[in-house]
């Protein structure tokens, strides 16, 4: 509202001498940004999680693994590297990620029982 006022207050004198001989310099500084939306992806990511504690060895499926070495990796926090995309799994290892790009995509996992862990590869699916 100030700005508003200051402007009103100088554009008044700038008609009333407008008749001189001198000039009125307008210094506007307003700032302008331009954020892009973020891309719209149309591929989903789901599967489930297990982990072999014998070999610290991570499983990526599409239905639920059945082997006796592994175990359901629960609570486990799934990222898209390079989206920054995150999901929790369920507690049978399951997880579900809509929107994610096209194509082969490098998922990092955390948990508890295993830290961080990158290098699950999985490939999306369209909608």
């Amino acid at each position: 509202m100030k700005k508003v006022l200051r402007l009103i207050v100088l554009m008044a004198m700038a008609t009333l001498l407008v008749g001189c001989q001198g000039r009125v310099l307008f210094n506007v500084d307003v700032p302008i940004v331009i954020e892009p939306a973020p891309p719209r992806y149309q591929a989903e990511a789901w599967g489930y999680l297990s982990y072999d504690p014998r070999d610290h060895h991570i499983r990526y499926t599409v239905g639920r693994n059945e082997s006796r070495y592994y175990e359901p990796l629960r609570d486990a926090k799934v990222t898209v590297v390079g989206t920054g995309m995150s999901v929790y799994t369920d507690r049978d290892g399951y997880f579900y990620m809509r929107g994610v790009p096209h194509g082969r995509l490098t998922l990092l996992v955390e948990h508890r029982w295993v830290g961080p862990h990158n290098g699950v590869y999985i490939t999306t699916s369209s909608r």
